[in-house]
This record gives C-alpha cells, structure tokens and sequence, in this order.
C-alpha cells in the first residue's frame, strides 16, 4: 500500500514535527482535482481580471514563503456572496466575492495564507487519514479509473462529499491556531502587515453580526475571539516588535 501512496515518516517543517503521512502530495492533488471538479458545479468562477489579479498576485507571495513548495498552489475567487474561504487538498484556494471585497490587502494575506497555512502543515491529509480509508483516498485520487480501484463511481462520489464534509467542519482548535501562526509568519516574510489578521477577524466578526459564530467564515474557522488573542501574543514575535 505504501508504494502507492507514498507511506513515510517526514519532518514538517510548517508544524516543525516529524509525522507520519501516507497521503503523499501526489495523491494529494489528484484528490483535489476531483473536489475541484464537484465545487465548481455548486460555484462559479469570478471572472473579473482585477479581482483574479489581486487575489492571484497576494497569494504568489505568500507562495513563495510557504514551508511546503512540492505543490503548486492555486488561487481563485468563487462568486458567492458569502463571508469565506477555504482550501482542498493539493493546494488549491478559493476565496468567495462577498470576503474579499471587505478586505484591505494586508486583511486578505493572512485570509490567503491561513489558508496556505493549512496546506502546508498538511492538516487536510492528516484530516484525510483519520476520516477516510486507504481505499477510498486512494479511489478518490484516481477517480477516472475507478475500475482499477475496486470502488464504482457512486462510492467515489460519497468520498468527495465525504472531503466537502470534512472542511466543512473545519479544523481543530490546534490546526486553527497553527495556521494562524503560518499566517501571520507567511504576511510578514512576504511583505505585509501581519497586524491585518486581527483586523480581518474583527472585521469578519462584524460583518457577520451576532450570528458570526454559525454563519459563513466562522463557520469553518471557529474561536474568532481565542484567535484575535493568540495572534497579539504571537505577532510580535514574527516581527521583533511589541505592539
């Protein structure tokens, strides 16, 4: 099975610990090029070249300082009115029209690099191994030969709910957190105010009113008030400076 998939113990060094991993980046991406597939049937692509440009040229620079460069990473905005943004497996990154129009540059590199954040810590494969058996990765990774993976097109289409579901659901406070940090590092050593994290959240939580804690953004990337916290502390530390 390892052969396959690519079963190793491996330093990360976005989470600076060694890990096992058995979802190599390989499978990783084909797996998100099949959850790419189903999103883009519920949400079509923003089109507009400014806005594609934006968001396209803040996320090359938060690329470009990610721990992880064995992906490629892509972004695009998603017309949805809604306050969110989220990452598939392989690195691919979507931010919706309604987020990214409230956000001021700075705001918007630490929304993209959270994102990247969880990409790099690889917290998606780690989601993947603990949710979902070796057969149905590996299934989902080569949904366009099904037949050599013993699974029919109709488990392979339960899978790719199944990873709608699992980011849906979001993150653990830890990964949140961790990501966060990825964040806040990835804005500063690429040129931006790692102070825009906390006025994102903040901006974010008002945007979505009382109801924040189960609506759009806040829904998949919980701990709104605990974050805003955690980031002041860890801030200075990236930049050398107390607030």
């Amino acid at each position: 099975m390892c052969i396959l998939s690519g079963c190793a113990t491996l330093y990360n060094s976005a989470t600076g610990r060694s890990e096992v991993i058995w979802v190599n980046s390989q499978t990783e991406v084909s797996i998100g090029q099949s959850v790419q597939k189903e999103l883009l049937k519920k949400h079509a692509l923003v089109y507009d070249p400014l806005l594609k440009e934006r968001v396209e040229s803040v996320g090359r620079k938060l690329a470009a300082v990610s721990d992880r460069k064995d992906i490629s990473y892509y972004f695009a905005v998603l017309a949805d009115k809604e306050l969110n943004a989220l990452a598939l497996p392989g690195g691919f990154i979507y931010i919706y029209q309604g987020l990214i129009k409230v956000l001021n540059d700075d705001e918007l590199a630490y929304v993209l690099g959270h994102e990247v954040g969880h990409v790099a810590a690889r917290h998606i494969a780690k989601k993947l191994q603990a949710n979902m058996t070796y057969q149905l990765v590996l299934g989902l990774a080569f949904a366009g030969i099904s037949s050599s993976t013993g699974l029919d097109t109709s488990a392979i289409a339960q899978g790719i709910d199944t990873v709608f579901n699992l980011i849906e659901l979001g993150y653990s406070r830890q990964d949140e957190y961790e990501a966060d940090r990825l964040a806040a590092k990835y804005a500063f050593k690429s040129g931006f105010n790692p102070n825009g994290s906390l006025s994102a959240l903040e901006k974010i939580k008002n945007e979505e009113g009382p109801n924040w804690s189960v609506l759009g953004y806040f829904r998949s990337h919980p701990y709104a008030d605990e974050r805003i916290n955690a980031l002041k502390a860890y801030i200075p530390l990236v930049t050398g400076k107390n607030n």
